[in-house]
């Protein structure tokens, strides 16, 4: 597990309550089961089939799991009233590169996920800005953030220049 994953499963487990988590961007499956083991309720979005599939499959068994092909710029029409939501932006792995967080509108879609946030909720974003896009779209995220008033911490540091944005609802 890289060095960033443990600092953004750390920051989620700091969470004030454990009902509803979300996984935006579900990619293998990964942060999902982790949030399982955590959380009452997981609801996973991937806009990839093949992300769904890796997911499922990687899940197999829990009930608490909700997965939910669509962008996640669509998440308010699914769940309200979250605990904490895990962003991990970039590609899938393993898949085709050019499909990628950052042609969907990430900041827009991490704006109306922070809406669904109860206070005491928090929200964790990785950011990998060495792939193509990924600087621009740390860069928007944190405009956004910025601009909406949204107080977020950094964690910087990690391997291949990856940013982590740390998100509490007050």
């Amino acid at each position: 597990m890289s060095e960033i994953v443990e600092k953004a499963q750390e920051i989620i487990l700091s969470c004030k309550h454990k009902g509803i988590a979300v996984d935006a961007t579900c990619g293998n499956g990964h942060d999902t089961l982790f949030l399982l083991k955590h959380f009452k309720q997981v609801y996973a979005f991937d806009i990839q089939p093949l992300a769904i599939k890796r997911t499922a499959e990687r899940t197999k068994g829990f009930i608490n799991l909700i997965l939910i092909e669509n962008d996640f710029q669509k998440i308010n029409k699914y769940v309200d009233n979250v605990d904490a939501i895990m962003f991990n932006l970039g590609f899938l792995p393993g898949s085709n590169k050019r499909v990628k967080t950052s042609d969907f509108n990430s900041a827009a879609a991490i704006l109306k996920a922070y809406d669904l946030l109860n206070p005491g909720a928090i929200m964790s974003i990785a950011c990998y800005t060495k792939h193509d896009g990924g600087m621009e779209e740390f860069q928007e995220i944190k405009n956004s953030l910025k601009n909406s008033g949204i107080p977020y911490k950094l964690y910087q540091g990690f391997i291949n220049e990856e940013v982590l944005i740390e998100i509490i609802k007050y």
